[in-house]
């Protein structure tokens, strides 16, 4: 079973338990706060992934940095996790389990990639552009390679209405010469 089946199928269990001990808010901000952890420390991560670091350490390690900061019912499900050789999938873990609470909570993201950042007016007109029953969650990513225009990334489709896509397009179509009569 691949690594994200199984970070699913843990986010799953945690969700679960957290709506049944009516802990969702916290437990979802615990989640995000270790995932955001995780991900901006490679140290950390590689500690998540090795076989040579005891488990015993590396709860050490977690507690010295959540233990104090996360809900008991996060901390527990973490320390459990860990105790039972799964820390790997933890990595993977709260990307899936903010996925599924955006699924509960009905709760669509939008990433829209452009050369500036996108005011606020412009952010809810793009919110009332695209036709969902879901509340939209907007992440606006700066990249100045492209140039102009955006790319918006909603659901599974991606439309692409950058500069440098469009002078992409148009250096293909003069490479191809399509545009010179055949003799």
């Amino acid at each position: 079973m691949s690594s994200y089946k199984l970070s699913l199928r843990y986010a799953k269990s945690l969700l679960d338990f957290a709506i049944e001990k009516n802990s969702l808010e916290p437990v979802y901000n615990d989640v995000k706060l270790i995932d955001e952890t995780i991900h901006s420390n490679s140290e950390l991560k590689a500690m998540m992934k090795s076989p040579v670091i005891t488990n015993d350490k590396k709860v050490a390690v977690l507690s010295a940095l959540f233990k104090d900061k996360i809900n008991n019912i996060t901390w527990s499900y973490i320390e459990l996790v860990v105790k039972k050789n799964r820390e790997a999938f933890l990595i993977d873990f709260g990307k899936c389990f903010v996925e599924l609470y955006n699924q509960l909570k009905n709760i669509s993201r939008v990433k829209i990639t452009t050369a500036t950042q996108l005011s606020e007016s412009v952010q809810a007109q793009i919110k009332n552009s695209i036709p969902t029953k879901n509340t939209l969650e907007i992440e606006n990513v700066i990249d100045a390679e492209i140039l102009g225009g955006f790319k918006l990334q909603f659901e599974n489709n991606m439309y692409d209405a950058s500069m440098s896509k469009k002078l992409k397009d148009l250096k293909a179509q003069f490479l191809d010469e399509s545009y010179v009569d055949k003799v």
